[in-house]
C-alpha cells in the first residue's frame, strides 16, 4: 500500500473556517487488500467518506478527504489511522495557524582576498515563506572588521530582504567566524563567515631557479661597455596589481663611484671628486627595462637590468687601480593609495596595504689601460716607393681583472699584424707595425685602434660587440722618390711612335725603338698656308686638339667644349655617338645634380663664416673693459615666484620611457607641489582646449605613481549619529599637465561632499574636506575608488564608530544640606551634565510624584548642551511639614541614553 501525502498540513488555517485535502491510498500488491479507516480522535478533524471499510482491488486507489475547522487560531495536530490486515499506518494531521517561516543562508565565503585595506562585500537573502511579517536580528561580537547591515528588520511575507556583509581585508588571516542570527519562530542559528587573506607580495626570482633573489652582482665591466642580467618579477597575489620601479638615491649604503679598495684618507682628500660622484645621475648608469606594468594574478615577466658604467675624470684615471663602484637599491612597488607625508601614526590599520621588494645592485667600472712599447709616437725610417720598413712594439693590457680585444683601423701606406685580437688580463701581444708607401711624400697620420666590447643596444634589453674606446697612435715617415737617368732623343715625327692616350711621350719604352720616321723640316712661321680667316670671338675659350687625344676611344665629345686643330686652327670634327651620348633628360639631370651640391657646399659655408662672425662678436664683448672686477660683491638674481611657478611644456618635463623614477626627484617634486598650494576655484571638468587635452592623456603606471591621494585611511573615529564631521583627503600632483581626479563614491554617508571631481594643475596640491554624516549606530567600515584621467588610482579607506548621543552626570546622588539662614533657600546643590561627544544634546528632567509629593525642583528642566561642553543644573528643597526628604528626578535625552538622579536633603532637627 502507498499512502499520499504521507503528512496533511494545513497552513495558515484561521479559526471559523474550514479546510480540506485529499488522502489517496493506492494499491501496489498483486492481490485485493481490505483497509478501514479511522476518525481523528479530536473533534477539529474529520474524515469525509462514505465507507470506512473498503476492499482494493489490485493496481486500484482510493481517496478519503480529511476536513478542518478550527475553532480559535492556535496550532492543532492529530493523526488519521489506516488499517490494512494486520498492519496499521499512522498519517500526521497538524493545522497551522498563520506564521513566517524564514530562512537564511548558512554561510559567506569571500574566498581568497589581498590585505589591502579595501572593503569587500557579500550578499545574503533572508527569505520569508510564510503569510506573516517575521522578524530578524543579527549580532556578530567578534574582534574582526566585520559589518553586518541591517542588524535587524522585518521580512514580509512571500518576499525576501538583502543583508549585506561587509569585510575589510587589512592583515593577511584566515577568517572564521560566527555570526548569530536570530529569525522569528526559529531556534537560534549562527552564519558562518569566511576568507583567507594574503599579502600581495611582489617577488624576484632568479631566472635559473625561481628562487628569491636579494642581490645582483653585475662584476667588473669596463667604462663604456654594459653588461646585462635578467630576473623574472613574480606577482605572488589573487588580484592584478599595476607596478613600477624606483632607484632608491638616498639609501644608506649606496656607493656611487667610490672606490672601494682605497684608504679612506686618501678619498677623503680627493674632494673635487667627491663631489663629482655626488651629482651623478645613477639612472643613466643602471636601467631596468621594463621598469613599469601590469601584473596579472600569479602572473611571471622577465626583467632586464643593464649596467652601464661611465668614467668621470679623475686624477688618477691612468692608475691601473683605479675604479668605480657602484652599490645601490632598486624597488619594486605596486601602484595605488600612498599615504607618503601623510601617514597617521595612530590609525587604526597598521598593515602596509601595497608590497614592495628591494633588489640590490652592485657593479665595478675599470678603464681601459692599454700600454705601448716603445710608446705611442713610431717613426719609421724612410723608404724609396715600392720598398718598405717596419717596427715591432709591445701592447701590454695592464687591467688585472678583464681582458681586453682591439683592432686597427685601417690606414693607407701602413699595416698592421695582427691586425686584431685579444689580450688576457695582465698579458702582452707583440705587433709588427709595417710602413708600405704607395706614393712619394711626408707622411704624418693617426693610427686609431678600436676596443671592443659587449655596448648595450637602444632598447637596453640586449647587448652586442661593438667599439666602445679609441686609442690612437702617430705614425711618421718619408717615401722618397727614385731618380734614373734618361736620355732624350728627337722625334721628328708629329708624335710619338709609342704614346699614351694624350700623347705624353713613354721613357721606359724609348729604347725598343731606334728607328724613326723621317719627316720634312718647315719653318712655319714664315709661311702663311696655314692662315685662315678666323673670327677672334671663335678662337675664345677654344681648346687645343693633339692628333691622338681620343685614340682608341669612340666616345664622343662634350657638347659644351669647343677643339680646334694645333696649327690651322679650324674646329675639329665632333663625331656624336647616339648609344652614348646623354640624352636631354640626362643632361638636364647631371645639371641639376650639380646645381643641388654646389649649393649645399655653399650653404655650409654660409653657416661656417656665420658661426665664425658670431664667436668673434661674442670676443669683441668680452673685451671691452666696464670697469667690474670680478667677485666684487655682485650676486645672482634670485628667481621670482612667477617664473618658479611658469608651466613647463609636456615634452620637456616627461620622463623617458626607459628611464627609471628615483626618490630623490620624486622627494623635489613633492616638496615643490607642496609649495604651490590650490585651495580655491578648483574646476570640476576640464575647459580649456589644454586642460581637456591634458585631462584626456593616458597615464602609465609610472606617471600615476607622481599622483599622491591621501591619506589611504579617512578614520573619523567615535562620531555621533547624525552629526556633520569634516576629514582632509590631500591630492598631490607632480606631473607637469593637468589631471583629472574622480572620486568614485556611492556611499550615501559622504554625499554631503561638495564635490567629487577635480582639475588638479600642474605640480601642484590641495586639500579636500570629505564630510561624513551618518544616521545609523554602529561600526563603519567602507571603501571607494578613485581615478586618474579615468585610469584606476587606487581607493580610500572610510572608518567610523557611529554612536548615539549620551549625557553624563558628575553624581548620582544628591545631597543638599543647609547652606544659610533663610529656610527657603538653604537647601540648594547642583549636578553637571557634561557633553563629551561631537553633537549637540537636548534633554529633559522628568520628577519622579511617590505617594507622599515632591517637594524637589530643578533647573534649568529642558535645553540643549553644546558638544564637548557641560551644563550646570541647581536642585532645590521646599522645606514643609510634611515634605518628603527624598525624591528621584529621571533625565531624558532626545534619542539618546536615560539618567537618574537621586536627591536627598539632610535636614538636622534640635531638641
Amino acid at each position: 500500500m502507498r499512502v499520499t501525502p504521507s503528512e496533511v498540513k494545513f497552513l495558515d488555517a484561521l479559526a471559523g473556517r474550514v479546510y480540506r485535502l485529499p488522502v489517496t491510498v493506492h494499491n501496489l500488491g498483486r492481490s485485493n487488500q481490505k483497509i478501514r479507516f479511522q476518525e481523528p480522535v479530536k473533534p477539529q478533524f474529520k474524515l469525509i467518506l462514505t465507507s470506512v471499510d473498503k476492499a482494493l482491488a489490485s493496481g486500484l486507489q482510493t481517496t478519503a478527504v480529511v476536513e478542518y475547522h478550527p475553532d480559535k487560531n492556535e496550532d492543532m495536530c492529530d493523526q488519521l489511522l489506516i488499517s490494512v490486515g494486520n498492519k496499521t499506518i499512522e498519517i500526521p494531521l497538524i493545522g497551522l495557524i498563520p506564521s513566517c517561516q524564514l530562512e537564511i543562508e548558512p554561510e559567506v565565503n569571500f574566498g581568497t582576498l589581498v590585505a589591502c585595506s579595501k572593503v569587500y562585500c557579500k550578499e545574503i537573502s533572508i527569505i520569508n515563506h510564510g503569510s506573516v511579517p517575521g522578524i530578524f536580528k543579527t549580532e556578530y561580537q567578534g574582534q574582526l572588521p566585520i559589518v553586518i547591515f541591517p542588524t535587524s528588520g522585518v521580512v514580509k511575507p512571500k518576499s525576501s530582504m538583502v543583508i549585506k556583509v561587509d569585510f575589510c581585508a587589512d592583515q593577511p588571516i584566515v577568517v572564521n567566524e560566527l555570526a548569530k542570527v536570530s529569525l522569528q519562530d526559529r531556534p537560534d542559528i549562527f552564519l558562518n563567515i569566511r576568507a583567507c587573506v594574503v599579502e600581495q607580495i611582489i617577488e624576484l626570482l632568479n631566472i635559473n631557479n625561481d628562487r628569491k633573489l636579494e642581490c645582483i652582482s653585475f662584476g667588473s665591466v669596463f667604462f663604456g661597455t654594459s653588461k646585462i642580467e635578467r630576473a623574472l618579477l613574480y606577482n605572488n597575489s589573487p588580484e592584478p596589481i599595476n607596478w613600477v620601479a624606483i632607484m632608491q638615491d638616498d639609501s644608506v649604503g649606496e656607493e656611487l663611484g667610490t672606490n672601494i679598495k682605497q684608504r679612506t684618507d686618501v678619498a677623503l682628500n680627493n674632494l673635487a671628486y667627491l663631489r663629482k660622484i655626488k651629482s651623478i645621475d645613477i639612472t643613466t648608469i643602471i636601467s631596468c627595462v621594463p621598469n613599469e606594468g601590469r601584473l596579472l594574478p600569479y602572473q611571471k615577466i622577465l626583467i632586464t637590468f643593464c649596467f652601464s658604467p661611465k668614467l668621470i675624470i679623475d686624477g688618477q684615471k691612468n692608475d691601473p687601480t683605479h675604479r668605480q663602484d657602484y652599490a645601490v637599491f632598486l624597488r619594486f612597488e605596486s601602484v595605488g593609495t600612498k599615504d607618503g607625508f601623510l601617514r597617521d601614526d595612530n590609525q587604526i590599520i597598521k598593515s602596509d596595504s601595497f608590497q614592495k621588494v628591494e633588489l640590490a645592485l652592485t657593479g665595478s667600472g675599470l678603464p681601459v689601460l692599454l700600454q705601448f712599447d716603445p710608446g705611442r709616437v713610431l717613426t719609421f725610417a724612410p723608404c724609396f716607393m715600392g720598398g718598405h720598413s717596419e717596427i715591432h712594439c709591445v701592447m701590454q693590457n695592464r687591467s688585472k681583472s678583464l681582458p681586453l680585444m682591439y683592432h686597427f683601423k685601417k690606414t693607407a701606406h701602413f699595416k698592421i699584424d695582427p691586425q686584431k685580437g685579444k689580450i688576457d688580463e695582465g698579458c702582452m701581444q707583440n705587433v709588427t707595425c709595417s710602413f708600405i708607401p704607395h706614393q712619394v711624400g711626408v707622411f704624418k697620420v693617426k693610427q686609431f685602434i678600436e676596443i671592443i666590447g659587449s655596448v648595450a643596444d637602444e632598447n637596453l634589453q640586449s647587448s652586442s660587440l661593438k667599439p666602445f674606446h679609441q686609442i690612437y697612435l702617430y705614425f711618421n715617415s718619408v717615401c722618397k722618390p727614385s731618380t734614373k737617368k734618361v736620355v732624350m732623343k728627337v722625334n721628328p715625327g708629329l708624335s710619338p711612335l709609342v704614346s699614351n692616350p694624350t700623347g705624353q711621350f713613354v721613357v721606359k719604352d724609348l729604347v725598343q725603338y731606334k728607328n724613326h720616321a723621317p719627316v720634312a723640316m718647315l719653318q712655319s712661321t714664315m709661311t702663311h698656308i696655314h692662315n685662315h680667316k678666323i673670327k677672334k670671338e671663335l678662337i675664345k675659350g677654344a681648346l687645343i686638339a693633339f692628333p691622338n687625344d681620343r685614340a682608341a676611344s669612340i666616345r664622343s665629345g662634350e657638347d659644351h667644349k669647343n677643339f680646334r686643330t694645333i696649327f690651322t686652327k679650324i674646329p675639329r670634327y665632333n663625331y656624336v655617338d647616339p648609344d652614348f651620348a646623354y640624352t636631354k633628360f640626362e643632361k638636364i639631370e647631371k645639371k641639376s645634380h650639380e646645381k643641388y651640391y654646389a649649393e649645399y657646399i655653399k650653404y655650409l659655408r654660409n653657416v661656417r663664416l656665420q658661426k665664425e662672425a658670431r664667436r668673434k662678436c661674442i670676443y669683441s664683448y668680452n673685451d671691452i673693459d666696464i670697469g667690474l672686477h670680478p667677485a666684487s660683491g655682485l650676486k645672482s638674481p634670485t628667481v621670482s615666484e612667477v617664473e618658479m611657478e611658469e608651466e613647463l611644456s609636456s615634452a620637456q618635463c616627461w620622463i623617458k620611457h626607459n628611464q627609471l623614477l628615483c626618490t630623490r626627484n620624486i622627494a623635489f617634486k613633492e616638496t615643490k607641489s607642496l609649495r604651490r598650494k590650490v585651495l580655491k576655484g578648483l574646476k570640476s571638468d576640464p575647459s580649456t582646449p589644454h586642460e581637456k587635452h591634458d585631462c584626456s592623456l593616458i597615464l602609465t603606471p609610472k606617471q600615476i605613481y607622481q599622483v599622491i591621494v591621501g591619506p589611504s585611511v579617512l578614520n573619523f573615529g567615535d562620531v555621533c549619529a547624525n552629526s556633520t564631521n569634516t576629514h582632509l583627503l590631500h591630492i598631490i600632483n607632480m606631473l607637469p599637465i593637468h589631471i583629472l581626479i574622480q572620486l568614485d563614491v556611492s556611499l550615501e554617508e559622504l554625499q554631503k561632499t561638495n564635490q567629487f571631481s577635480y582639475v588638479i594643475p600642474p605640480t601642484t596640491s590641495t586639500c579636500i574636506s570629505m564630510i561624513f554624516e551618518s544616521p545609523t549606530i554602529g561600526k563603519f567600515w567602507k571603501s571607494f575608488t578613485f581615478t586618474v584621467n579615468n585610469m584606476p588610482g587606487g581607493h580610500i579607506l572610510v572608518m567610523a564608530v557611529v554612536l548615539p548621543v549620551r549625557l553624563e552626570l558628575s553624581s548620582n546622588e544628591l545631597i543638599l544640606r543647609p547652606q544659610g539662614f533663610l529656610v527657603k533657600s538653604c537647601f540648594r546643590g547642583t549636578v553637571r551634565m557634561y557633553n563629551r561627544q561631537n553633537y549637540f544634546v537636548k534633554f529633559k528632567w522628568q520628577p519622579i510624584n511617590t505617594g507622599k509629593g515632591m517637594a524637589f525642583s530643578i533647573r534649568p528642566a529642558k535645553g540643549t548642551v553644546e558638544p564637548y561642553s557641560s551644563l550646570e543644573c541647581e536642585v532645590a528643597w521646599q522645606p514643609g511639614f510634611d515634605s518628603p526628604e527624598r525624591g528621584e528626578f529621571i533625565l531624558h535625552v532626545s534619542e539618546g541614553n536615560t539618567l537618574t538622579l537621586k536627591c536627598l536633603a539632610h535636614v538636622m532637627t534640635s531638641f
